[in-house]
């Protein structure tokens, strides 16, 4: 159970100047960086009770007092944990010392990876990710946002690396993914100012042991390697940031560029194209015909088909989809 100590701050006004400017730097992000207006906004929240979801809740109630809009608070309890049940009491009564909704809800995480043939971990993520988006649809919510920091940020671009993930999806996750309305105030701030913020307001968050487990890939990178780059390279975290921020502003460059793709290629347009944009637009024309990641090795044979005028030569990309040379140019099709 939650108590909020005499001096917890309810409002920006009663925060320390430098952790009211931190808040504000958060709604610049949100505004300035990934271009969406928080005003008269209705907001769902994940929120496991860490640290991170913590500071993110704390925030966007800051925010919501300067910006008019609401909040809702999801919390998932996935039955994995003994303290898993106090663990939801605790977020709902947070909740209500802030005055924020609160939807609390339980799964059993366990069956549900076991009937799927899914490990733990990503049955809990689809889990999380289906109950948010219901709550938001339920609510006729504009947005869901999560607690992901810079930390998180920096394994995810470790995970796509060891995955062989191209460039700009190199970079990491995206801070507003508008399919899904789903938004990341925090990505650019690191786990450790977050933990100095939600103490120095005064709170107390909720520990999951299970992050400490290195039999997940996710907690074997936070664990045991991130740890050793950043001894190589203790600005690895900036990199991080800057590799993200760069990534961006090449991925809405190209995503311009291809934009007029079709499931025709014209040779007049393959021609004076860039091997760079050439392949970009490939993927573009395989990306519109439905889900399937493209895969790069497969992108090159097909350039090389299309300069060497192999006219006939098909190929198959994950997802039932094709390219096939013709004396026009590239044809992309699906086989079912």
């Amino acid at each position: 159970m939650f108590i909020a100590p005499e001096n917890f701050p309810k409002t920006l006004q009663d925060l320390l100047p430098k952790w009211a400017h931190f808040c504000l730097y958060v709604e610049k992000f949100i505004t300035r960086e990934l271009k969406q207006e928080l005003s008269g906004k209705h907001l769902v929240v994940g929120f496991s009770g860490g640290v991170d979801s913590t500071a993110l809740l704390l925030i966007l109630h800051y925010l919501s007092q300067r910006n008019n809009f609401r909040l809702t608070a999801v919390h998932l309890n996935h039955q994995l944990r003994p303290e898993a049940s106090d663990d939801a009491a605790w977020c709902k009564s947070f909740c209500d010392a802030l005055g924020v909704e609160c939807v609390v809800e339980s799964r059993d995480i366990g069956a549900f990876a076991e009937e799927f043939g899914v490990g733990i971990e990503e049955a809990g993520r689809n889990a999380r990710y289906d109950l948010l988006q219901n709550v938001k649809n339920d609510t006729g919510a504009n947005y869901v946002a999560l607690g992901h920091q810079l930390d998180d940020l920096s394994e995810d671009v470790v995970m796509r690396l060891i995955r062989g993930t191209g460039w700009p999806g190199l970079s990491g996750m995206t801070g507003y993914d508008p399919h899904r309305s789903l938004i990341r105030p925090l990505l650019m701030i690191p786990k450790s100012t977050l933990i100095v913020f939600v103490t120095k307001a005064g709170v107390e968050w909720r520990e999951d042991a299970s992050n400490e487990e290195s039999d997940w890939t996710r907690n074997r990178v936070r664990n045991e390697i991130l740890p050793l780059i950043q001894k190589e390279n203790p600005n690895f975290w900036q990199s991080v940031s800057r590799l993200w921020k760069i990534g961006r502003i090449e991925q809405d460059y190209w995503q311009s560029m291809t934009s007029s793709a079709s499931e025709i290629l014209e040779n007049a347009l393959l021609e004076t194209a860039h091997q760079a944009l050439r392949l970009r637009l490939y993927k573009s024309c395989l990306d519109q015909l439905g889900s399937g990641q493209v895969l790069a090795d497969t992108l090159f044979k097909l350039d090389e088909a299309w300069q060497e005028k192999h006219i006939g030569s098909t190929f198959q990309f994950p997802g039932d989809k094709t390219a096939t040379i013709t004396a026009a140019g590239v044809v992309f099709g699906c086989t079912h």
